[in-house]
C-alpha cells in the first residue's frame, strides 16, 4: 500500500494536468479565418510571457501571477518561449524535454484547461556556432565581432543586429540538425501530459525570432561559405549554363562554378534611387532574391516538420510578411517571399508586432499592424498582432511608481485601441509582457484586467 501511495505522489503532477489531448486548426468562420480549439471557435486573444531574462519561465513567481490574472478574466490561450539553446546541450544527444514540460506545466498550474502555444526558437545554440564556423554568417562590410557577448538565450539585442557569430540561414547543416531536434521535440513532448495542452508552435528564427537576417539593419550579410554555396546552387537552377549567367550579368568574370556573393560596393550601387536596374545590376538582384528565398525555405521546412511529427492537428505560425517599419532595409532583412508563405500548406498564421513608429503607438496614433492584413486573410490564414507597447506608459517613472498609481487613463485608451483594432479587423493578438522582467506585469492592475475581460467577453 505504501508503494502504491508513493507512486501516486510521484505521478501526481501528471495526474493533475492530464487533460484530454487538444487539437487546433484555422478554419473559416463568419467570413474570416478563425482559430478552432477542439472544433470550437475561439477569440484569437492570448497572453504571452516574454522571452527576456527575469520574466520568461512560467513557474516563477511574477510570470505565474500574471498567467493566473489572465486566466481569471477568461483567457484560455497562452504563449511561452523555448530556445533550442535551453534544451540542446553539448554533452548529450537528446533534448531536455523535462524543461519544456516544466514551462508548459507552469501555465497549467495557474490555468488547468489552458491551450498553449510554444514559441520555439530554432537558431543554433552558441556552442554549435563555435563548433561550425564554416556554417556561420559572414559579412561583406567587416569581420564577425568576437568581442560581442551573448548568453543562452540573450536579451542583449545589440548582439544580433551587429556582426554576430550566428549560423547562416543558408546553412543546410544547421537546418538539418536543428530540424532533427525539432522533430524530437514534437515526438517526445506529444507523448506527455503537458503535450496534451499544446495547440500550436510558433517557429522563430533570425533576429528577434522574426526571420530578419543577422545584422541586417546596419550590416551586409551573408558572404560565408554556406550562403556562397547556396547562391551557386541557386544560380545553376536559374540559369542552367554559364553562358546564360554571363549574358544576364553582362560580364565574363563569373561562371556557375565561381560566382560569388556581391560585396558592399555592388550592394550599395543603384542606377535610380532605391531601385536596381536588371540590365546593369542583375548579379546583386539575384543575390538578394536568393537570400530572401532561403529564409522562406527555412520557414516552410521547420513548419512542415511540426505538422508531420505532431500526432494531432495543431497550428503553426511565424513572424513574416512585414511591410511597415523594416528600417528601410526590406531587401536585406525584410520578408519578400510573401506569396510563397501565404500559399504554403504548412503555415497557418502570420504575425508581427504592431509598428514601432513612435507616433503610431501613442494616444491618437494608428496602432497599425506591420503587414498587409487583407492579403493574409484572403489566403485563409490568420494574422496575429503582437502587442508589446507597455513601455510607452505615460509616466516616465512607471518602473518605480507604486502599484496603486500604475493606472493611467491615457495608457488605458492606448491598450484599448491596440487590442480592439485587431479583433475588429478579423485578426487576433497576443499581449507580450516585457514588464515581467521588471518584477511585475505590464497589465497587472485591476482596471486594465477588467478592460481586457470586457473585450474578451464581448468578442466571445
Amino acid at each position: 500500500m505504501k508503494h502504491v501511495f508513493f507512486l501516486l505522489l510521484l505521478h501526481l503532477p501528471q495526474l493533475l494536468f492530464c487533460q484530454s489531448p487538444k487539437s487546433a486548426q484555422i478554419k473559416s468562420f463568419n467570413g474570416r479565418p478563425t482559430l478552432f480549439v477542439n472544433d470550437q471557435p475561439q477569440t484569437s486573444a492570448m497572453y504571452a510571457l516574454t522571452h527576456a531574462y527575469g520574466g520568461r519561465w512560467s513557474w516563477e513567481e511574477v510570470p505565474s501571477r500574471n498567467i493566473r490574472n489572465f486566466c481569471q478574466i477568461g483567457f484560455r490561450l497562452f504563449q511561452v518561449d523555448v530556445y533550442l539553446e535551453d534544451i540542446w546541450y553539448t554533452h548529450t544527444d537528446t533534448l531536455d524535454i523535462a524543461k519544456v514540460q516544466r514551462q508548459v506545466r507552469g501555465v497549467l498550474n495557474e490555468c488547468p484547461d489552458a491551450g498553449v502555444v510554444i514559441r520555439v526558437h530554432v537558431n543554433a545554440p552558441f556552442w554549435w556556432n563555435k563548433a561550425n564556423l564554416e556554417e556561420c554568417t559572414q559579412f561583406a562590410d567587416g569581420p564577425i565581432d568576437t568581442t560581442l557577448q551573448a548568453g543562452p538565450p540573450h536579451h542583449n539585442e545589440e548582439y544580433d543586429i551587429n556582426r554576430s557569430l550566428r549560423a547562416s540561414l543558408a546553412s543546410l547543416k544547421w537546418r538539418k540538425q536543428a530540424g532533427e531536434k525539432l522533430k524530437e521535440l514534437c515526438q517526445r513532448l506529444s507523448k506527455t501530459a503537458e503535450g496534451n495542452a499544446l495547440i500550436g508552435m510558433h517557429i522563430a528564427g533570425g533576429i528577434y525570432g522574426e526571420w530578419h537576417y543577422w545584422g541586417f539593419i546596419d550590416h551586409d550579410p551573408d558572404t560565408g561559405p554556406a550562403m556562397s554555396g547556396y547562391f551557386q546552387s541557386w544560380l545553376k537552377a536559374k540559369y542552367s549554363t554559364t553562358l546564360n549567367l554571363q549574358k544576364a550579368w553582362k560580364t565574363k568574370a563569373f561562371t556557375l562554378e565561381n560566382a560569388t556573393v556581391p560585396g558592399v560596393s555592388e550592394r550599395l550601387q543603384t542606377q535610380d534611387g532605391f531601385f536596381k536596374d536588371p540590365l546593369q545590376e542583375q548579379r546583386t538582384i539575384d543575390y538578394f532574391t536568393a537570400q530572401q528565398q532561403v529564409v522562406a525555405e527555412d520557414v516552410e521546412y521547420f513548419c512542415r516538420l511540426v505538422k508531420q511529427h505532431w500526432p494531432r492537428p495543431l497550428i503553426t505560425g511565424i513572424f513574416y510578411g512585414y511591410l511597415h517599419m523594416t528600417f528601410n532595409r526590406q531587401t536585406v532583412g525584410g520578408h519578400l517571399f510573401v506569396k510563397q508563405i501565404l500559399e504554403s500548406p504548412y503555415v497557418d498564421y502570420l504575425s508581427a508586432p504592431q509598428t514601432y513608429w513612435g507616433e503610431s503607438r501613442k494616444a491618437g496614433g494608428s496602432g497599425n499592424s506591420r503587414a498587409v492584413i487583407e492579403s493574409t486573410l484572403l489566403h485563409e490564414k490568420l494574422f496575429m498582432d503582437e502587442i508589446d507597447n507597455g513601455y510607452l506608459h505615460a509616466s516616465t517613472e512607471y518602473d518605480n511608481i507604486r502599484y496603486k498609481e500604475r493606472y493611467d487613463p491615457v495608457y488605458a485608451n492606448i491598450i484599448r485601441r491596440s487590442t480592439l483594432l485587431p479583433l475588429l479587423r478579423g485578426i487576433g493578438f497576443w499581449l507580450y509582457d516585457f514588464g515581467l522582467q521588471k518584477g511585475y506585469g505590464w497589465w497587472d492592475h485591476p482596471a486594465y484586467l477588467a478592460e481586457f475581460q470586457r473585450q474578451k467577453a464581448f468578442f466571445d
